[in-house]
C-alpha cells in the first residue's frame, strides 16, 4: 500500500505519530487479505462472523517519517496456523526503511464461542505465501487522496 503522510496523521513536530503505523499496517492487511481470499474482509467478518483481531504485536521505528512524506507498506506472511497468522510489515520510504512490524493475529468467533478456525478457502488461500519473502500481492495500491 502506498501512502502520504497527512496533516493528521502527525504530532506536533511533524512528524508522524505511531498509532498511525498501525493504522496503515491494518489498512494493508485489509486489502491484501481481499486480494488474496478473492473476498472483501468486511463480508468475512460481517457475513460470515469471524474476526481476525490481533492478539501479539511489535515494532521497530527505525526512521522518522514526516508530514507530505510518501511511504509504501509492504506486508508478509511468516506463520499461518489453523487458528493464527503472523504477518510482517516493512514501511519503506525515499530515505530507505522507516519502520517494521510483526502482527499475530487470531481467528474469533464474532458471536461469542471464543477461537475459531480459519475458513477453510482463505486458509488454502493465504498457504502458499507462508515464509515466502515475496511481497503479498495487494488488491489496493492507494494513492494521495484515496
Amino acid at each position: 500500500m502506498e501512502t502520504t503522510a497527512r496533516f493528521g496523521d502527525c504530532d506536533p513536530a511533524g512528524l508522524v505519530y505511531y498509532p498511525r503505523f498501525f493504522e496503515w499496517f491494518h489498512d494493508t492487511f485489509e486489502s491484501t487479505f481481499a486480494a488474496i481470499a478473492g473476498v472483501p474482509y468486511n463480508d468475512v467478518v460481517m457475513r460470515d462472523r469471524v474476526g481476525f483481531p490481533a492478539v501479539n504485536l511489535a515494532a521497530e521505528f527505525k526512521r522518522p517519517v514526516r508530514f507530505g512524506d510518501r511511504v509504501q507498506v509492504e506486508v508478509f506472511l511468516s506463520r499461518l496456523t489453523e487458528r493464527s497468522a503472523t504477518f510482517e510489515y516493512r514501511v519503506r520510504g525515499e530515505s530507505g526503511l522507516c519502520a517494521t512490524a510483526s502482527v499475530k493475529v487470531a481467528t474469533m468467533d464474532m458471536d461469542g464461542a471464543g477461537s475459531a478456525v480459519f475458513p477453510e478457502a482463505i486458509f488454502r488461500a493465504f498457504l502458499p505465501y507462508v515464509e515466502s519473502d515475496d511481497e503479498l500481492p495487494n488488491a489496493a495500491r492507494l494513492r494521495s487522496g484515496s
